[in-house]
């Protein structure tokens, strides 16, 4: 195991220098050729195809490099990542409810099949996001690599981090050696490995490292692509080393799955929770705070705030109006550009006050957009 992160990382380190070697060789070939056809009248529309099949050849030698050095990332990891399978009698946190056609309400909803978790230590502690194991259960199945079956015992959780710790009767299991998160900057390379849909292969998805501090110090932010399949899989450096568990992909959530914001709780945070997560302790549940009930979009070009996705059936968002396409520009007269500085406005506010939203929303008919003020009694958070 030992030789294969060596030559992994050897493979991957080695990206961005073959590259760069074969635009060079390419580059001193086709100059010698336009040198050449000065002298000896060489067609000039050779030396022109060559030149123009320069930046395609490093392209495709970078593609395939990436494509060898993630699949070897991917093999490496997945030794170490397992597949949970849930069987519950209810599961009110994996749904939003019903709602209109269109708009996509089963996306959000927890789909069934397996989720993902990561070896914690050789003697069977495996690690998943609270999420995966909430709802009123009645048994869990870990699946590991080799395609053993282990009833699994849930121990305790953390509401604060969205990890749970969970336990199987094995041994040997192969762990994930640590990063040294001091090293780690913003723009690093990181993949995030699953074992869903299919327990049999693991997955990888690649993505950069966003920021080092989200939630309170507590988790990293990348935008490798996270949803309800690998959510509780590991986040590695693309040397293999673990990062953190990735985290925080709930139906409400703003970001949603694949959102484009993936949040991976960090191991030195999990490990200061680990004794009472063995002793079977819920701890750190996270206190409800205010709520109007929207998942956001995108940011649209050109329009300043924080978009609306979805309106959430039964919120105060949808009882205020609001509506699918709005876009939400103050609360209280403060302006709020991205979903982070909306949430701390409402996180200054009670659950049970009103508050005033200024909306934009576009004209029927038209592409200009007008400006709105609308009261919204913020609710308690139900997630």
């Amino acid at each position: 195991m030992t030789r294969a992160w060596a030559a992994a990382a050897m493979l991957l380190g080695a990206l961005q220098a073959r590259a760069q070697e074969s635009l060079a060789d390419e580059t001193a070939r086709a100059l010698r050729a336009v040198r050449d056809s000065v002298g000896r009248s060489v067609s000039w529309a050779a030396a022109a195809m060559l030149l123009g099949a320069l930046q395609a050849r490093a392209q495709e030698s970078l593609a395939d490099e990436t494509a060898r050095a993630l699949r070897a990332v991917r093999d490496s990891v997945g030794r170490s990542v397992v597949a949970i399978e849930v069987v519950r009698k209810s599961d009110p946190e994996g749904e939003t409810g019903g709602g209109p056609a269109g708009v996509h309400k089963h996306y959000y909803n927890r789909p069934l099949g397996p989720a993902t978790g990561t070896v914690l230590t050789a003697d069977g502690y495996i690690l998943t996001c609270a999420f995966n194991v909430s709802g009123e259960i009645l048994r869990i199945t870990v699946i590991t690599p080799d395609g053993r079956r282990h009833e699994a015992k849930k121990l305790g959780s953390d509401g604060k981090l969205d990890v749970a710790l969970l336990k199987i009767d094995a041994k040997d299991l192969p762990v994930l050696a640590r990063a040294k998160l001091e090293d780690a900057r913003a723009g690093d390379f990181v993949c995030v490995v699953g074992r869903s849909p299919d327990p049999a292969t693991a997955t990888v998805n690649l993505g950069i490292l966003s920021a080092l501090g989200r939630h309170g110090g507590t988790a990293v932010q990348s935008d490798a692509e996270v949803n309800y399949g690998n959510v509780g899989g590991p986040l590695v450096t693309l040397s293999g080393e673990l990062i953190g568990i990735t985290s925080r992909v709930r139906p409400r959530a703003h970001w949603g799955q694949s959102g484009g914001i993936a949040f991976a709780t960090k191991m030195a945070e999990i490990d200061k929770a680990l004794e009472d997560l063995k002793k079977g302790r819920d701890v750190a549940r996270v206190s409800k705070g205010p709520w109007i009930g929207t998942l956001a979009a995108s940011p649209i070009e050109g329009v300043q705030g924080v978009p609306i996705d979805q309106i959430l059936p039964n919120s105060p968002a949808e009882e205020a109006g609001l509506d699918a396409g709005d876009v939400i520009a103050a609360v209280d007269g403060a302006p709020v550009k991205t979903i982070e500085e909306l949430d701390a406005a409402f996180r200054k506010k009670k659950v049970g006050e009103e508050v005033e939203l200024t909306i934009r929303r576009q004209k029927r008919d038209s592409k200009a957009w007008e400006e709105k003020k609308m009261k919204v009694k913020l609710a308690e958070d139900p997630n």
